[in-house]
């Protein structure tokens, strides 16, 4: 979404009067007989009055604009091809006011809140695309954007409108952060932008998008509020959904998270659970299970399957970064995972799926053959693994290192004193056969048969 400007042609007194004059026509259809026409007369009196810097006939139209807005939620019940036309009207007559901010607020009340061309099935459609237009035609760095964003969501979550988030997705990560930065949201207010998306992508079934989401809103919890009642319901709410999402398998951001972390205080439980997930095994887990329930933590008995099966995954993933001889027996795998021999390749090829692992299978060794495994949390332990074969590789790369100079000097000796050795050789051959004299040649001798 980028700015945008409206054109429409007419002077403000025409245009309002135009506008007025549709409300009315919506008005007696609806079988109520007012005139808001008849109240907009000021203007024309106020126009041939107009002072040097304008003031009186610009109030004269703010007081115009605000009687109209009272009246705009008559818009959405106008016909669908009527209602965008109606509604870029009355946008850009509020352009030309300086309170425009605030009678964008009750426009994005009226099509947030309200319903919109009842008698349409493109009712959200023509709803959102008002929205945007009004977002569009706002400066980059106008905070009014982030009420107006808010309200297109809000409008997407209620009237599930896939489509309208599709279309949406893409511009997220590209835009977010720089709106953001433009308008300058404090923690509170960007907190509630990201948790409108997660919300809206949640109701959507977009689970992925709503995990990202709720985690930036996470985020932006600073420290001394890690405590608070809103910061718990948010941290809780971030976890819960991270252990029963089966494509999250990075939980460093949760122990990290000060809010999550508080919860140790209220859920004590939940935390245990997160640290099974973050660094502990399959027979941890059944372990914990075997005392507490699911829906003890927050968490819908329902997600059982997906926290057993994404346990076990993480569990194989463990097992293959701790190999030092980068090989794991398939009956170390099935005695970790409690699952028959014969299902090992299975759970390997699905832990590589989820991209924790990579290797190769050899069915004859009955070995799993570790290239690369993930960190479930990357730590000080894990600090500490990875200078220990750092160190290994650097002794290895210095007894190479050492081969080579020994061979480099072996070389560069032979290349400077085999020539004059093979020389001093031939002289002394020379000499040993009469000095100068030259060589009698060999005879070719032919056999025969007498």
């Amino acid at each position: 979404m980028s700015t945008s400007t409206l054109l429409i042609e007419g002077s403000f007194p025409e245009l309002a009067e135009e506008l007025a004059q549709y409300l009315d026509s919506l008005n007696e259809s609806a079988g109520v007989h007012s005139s808001i026409e008849g109240e907009l007369g000021q203007i024309r009196e106020a126009e041939s009055q107009e002072t040097p810097d304008g003031s009186k006939i610009q109030k004269s139209r703010d007081d115009v604009l605000k009687k109209i807005i009272t009246k705009a939620t008559l818009l959405n019940n106008a016909p669908e091809r009527e209602f965008t036309a109606a509604y870029n009207l009355l946008i850009n007559l509020s352009l030309q006011s300086p309170m425009h901010e605030q009678f964008f607020s009750r426009l994005c009340q009226y099509l947030s809140e309200q319903p919109v061309a009842q008698n349409s099935p493109y009712g959200p459609s023509l709803a959102i695309s008002t929205l945007t237009t009004i977002f569009n035609v706002l400066p980059l760095a106008s905070e009014a954007r982030y009420h107006v964003f808010l309200a297109i969501l809000k409008v997407i979550k209620a009237t599930n409108s896939l489509v309208a988030l599709e279309a949406l997705v893409p511009q997220l990560e590209q835009n977010v952060p720089n709106w953001l930065s433009a308008w300058q949201l404090d923690e509170d207010d960007a907190q509630a932008l990201h948790t409108a998306i997660a919300d809206v992508a949640e109701a959507q079934g977009l689970s992925n998008l709503s995990y990202q989401y709720l985690l930036k809103a996470l985020e932006t919890i600073p420290a001394d509020s890690a405590s608070e009642e809103e910061s718990q319901t948010l941290a809780k709410r971030v976890l819960t959904t991270a252990l029963s999402n089966p494509n999250v398998t990075d939980f460093t951001p949760l122990t990290a998270s000060d809010a999550i972390q508080a919860l140790r205080k209220t859920d004590a439980e939940l935390i245990e659970l997160l640290e099974i997930f973050s660094s502990d095994d399959y027979a941890s887990y059944t372990e914990f299970t075997s005392e507490h329930s699911l829906s003890s933590l927050g968490l819908p008995e329902t997600a059982s399957d997906v926290l057993s099966t994404k346990i076990r995954l993480l569990t194989l993933a463990s097992i293959a970064a701790a190999s030092s001889n980068r090989s794991v027996a398939y009956s170390s795998i099935a005695s970790s995972l409690q699952v028959p021999e014969d299902e090992v390749e299975i759970w390997v090829i699905d832990t590589i799926r989820a991209g924790l692992v990579e290797g190769k299978l050899s069915q004859q060794k009955q070995q799993f053959l570790v290239q690369r495994a993930t960190y479930r949390v990357f730590g000080e332990k894990q600090w500490t693994e990875i200078q220990s074969r750092l160190l290994v590789w650097r002794r290895s790369l210095e007894s190479v290192l050492t081969v080579v100079r020994s061979e480099r000097e072996r070389f560069a000796r032979e290349g400077v004193n085999g020539p004059e050795e093979r020389t001093n050789g031939y002289e002394g051959q020379q000499r040993r056969q009469g000095g100068g004299r030259r060589q009698q040649q060999p005879r070719e001798i032919e056999a025969g048969a007498d």
